[in-house]
């Protein structure tokens, strides 16, 4: 498993446009800010998006992770802002919505990078300090990056927040905003905002769906103008990344996983599962065996705990984050060298996001992708082909796969915390693959349970008929990994 081919896949390099910052008519702050960070070209969405905002219209904007979509909206944002010679004692501008915290920091890194402190950005966030956050607010932030739970407390408690100049709204990730609950709060928010007839709104995400545009107390101009990044091109990623499948049985895909860890463990890689049950059975079953620096983040987690394995992940140069989809949509992680999506994807969407986290610091890092599939779900790859996505399929000799299966099962039967989690963790992945919103390649019918609850080390298969008939009306509308809220 160390020599996985490197192989050329047909990859469109159409996320580049060949348009210049320097082209448009921005404050020379802020292209001087660029020229520091040798950011000369914009990508496709910054071309088609920017123009429209500084123009004043509002946008609905469809583009995918790792596109560029975060300067797409805060540059034209804070040459808005410049242009009108905001000063701190005029209050909040612009407010930028996002779903986590962990991407709500990460926009806040960027347009501090952007603004090189001429302009004050504040930031936030639940698990960071409210007095803190409050008395920021209270000297003058133009641009604000929130997300929706906190900034309404803000709105209800902060005396200091001054909003009523606010002339732009911006969504990021706008759909996921939606998918983890947070619809009623924003609407609640926008009917609390000032200037709704006049204020401008942009709505940024990789998923763009009617409900978002439809949502209440959403007031948009009728100019509106709808832009899809996506339009025209297959899928985006750099072309250093390298992405490919194997075909392994359920109960040999932990045995492979851990082999190709033991292997490359001067490498960083992320690994996605499904569930959080899964994350949080594997991640303590490899450090029980001493595996060394695994982390991992998913839903249950509170952001302090979250926001800080992320860091410490992204400062080490090799280790292990095993993850659910909550960071393939919220995290930005420098120089991974592989990604493993462990368990299958929910969706084209969701592979694309998880791979979209490979090789997203220094581009001259090659990546790879790894997709573990058994035989009855290659159809995938099928599907994936069809976009022109098309993935190698990668082997692995059997011979050399180390066999740590008998220990597993004496581990987890012996020690009573990794033999509850394991069944969780089993009992989850059925029930998450039972209601795969790709049912006619990833069909329950034809997993080989037996041998997937072999993966968890268990001995003996737990009972999971009469949960799976039970939860399949409850969790049809649910997509497991995916919902920070909501994960079981």
């Amino acid at each position: 498993m160390t020599d996985v081919p490197e192989v050329t896949i047909n990859i469109p390099s159409d996320i580049q446009s060949s348009t210049k910052f320097a082209d448009l008519p921005l404050a020379p702050m802020l292209l001087d800010s660029l020229s520091k960070q040798n950011i000369e070209y914009m990508t496709k969405v910054q071309d088609l998006a920017i123009p429209h905002i500084l123009a004043g219209s509002d946008v609905a904007v469809k583009a995918k992770t790792g596109s560029g979509k975060s300067i797409a909206f805060l540059l034209p944002a804070l040459d808005l802002i410049y242009r009108a010679q905001m000063k701190p004692r005029n209050g909040t501008g612009v407010i930028v919505m996002s779903p986590t915290r962990e991407l709500a920091l990460q926009l806040y890194k960027v347009a501090k990078e952007l603004a090189q402190d001429r302009i004050q950005i504040g930031l936030a966030v639940g698990g960071t300090s409210l007095q803190k956050e409050t008395e920021k607010l209270a000297k003058g932030c133009s641009l604000v990056i929130a997300t929706p739970g906190r900034l309404r407390d803000h709105i209800a408690n902060s005396i200091g927040f001054k909003f009523s100049h606010l002339f732009l709204i911006i969504f990021d990730e706008a759909d996921l905003l939606l998918d983890l609950g947070f619809e009623e709060e924003i609407s609640q928010l926008l009917d609390v905002l000032p200037n709704a007839e006049t204020r401008q709104t942009a709505l940024f995400s990789a998923t763009l769906s009617d409900r978002v545009l439809k949502l209440k107390n959403l007031v948009l101009k009728e100019n509106l103008v709808k832009l899809d990044a996506d339009e025209h091109s297959t899928f985006t990623t750099r072309v250093n990344f390298t992405q490919g499948y194997i075909v392994c049985p359920p109960d040999l895909k932990f045995l492979l996983l851990y082999t190709f860890i033991k292997k490359n463990k001067n490498q960083k890689i992320i690994v996605f599962m499904s569930t959080c049950a899964s994350v949080e059975f594997y991640s303590n079953f490899l450090r029980y065996i001493n595996l060394d620096d695994v982390h991992c983040i998913y839903g249950k987690l509170k952001q302090a705990q979250r926001t800080n394995v992320a860091e410490q992940f992204s400062k080490a140069e090799s280790g292990v984050l095993i993850a659910t989809n909550v960071a393939a949509r919220g995290l930005d992680i420098p120089d991974v060298d592989y990604i493993i999506q462990f368990d299958p994807p929910d969706s084209i969407e969701s592979y694309v996001h998880r791979a979209g986290r490979a090789c997203r610091g220094t581009t001259s890092r090659k990546g790879t992708g790894i997709l573990f599939l058994s035989e009855t779900e290659t159809g995938f790859v099928k599907m994936l082909s069809e976009i022109g996505l098309v993935l190698s399929e990668f082997e692995f000799p059997t011979k050399k796969i180390i066999n740590v299966q008998e220990e597993m099962e004496k581990t987890v039967s012996t020690n009573y915390n990794l033999a509850t989690l394991a069944q969780a963790a089993f009992r989850d992945c059925c029930l998450a693959y039972a209601n795969h919103s790709l049912r006619k390649i990833f069909d329950i019918a034809k997993l080989e349970v037996e041998k997937l609850s072999k993966s968890y080390g268990l001995r003996v298969m737990p009972r999971i008929d009469a949960i799976i008939g039970r939860q399949r009306k409850e969790m049809k509308d649910r997509k497991y990994g995916q919902k920070d809220k909501k994960e079981k």
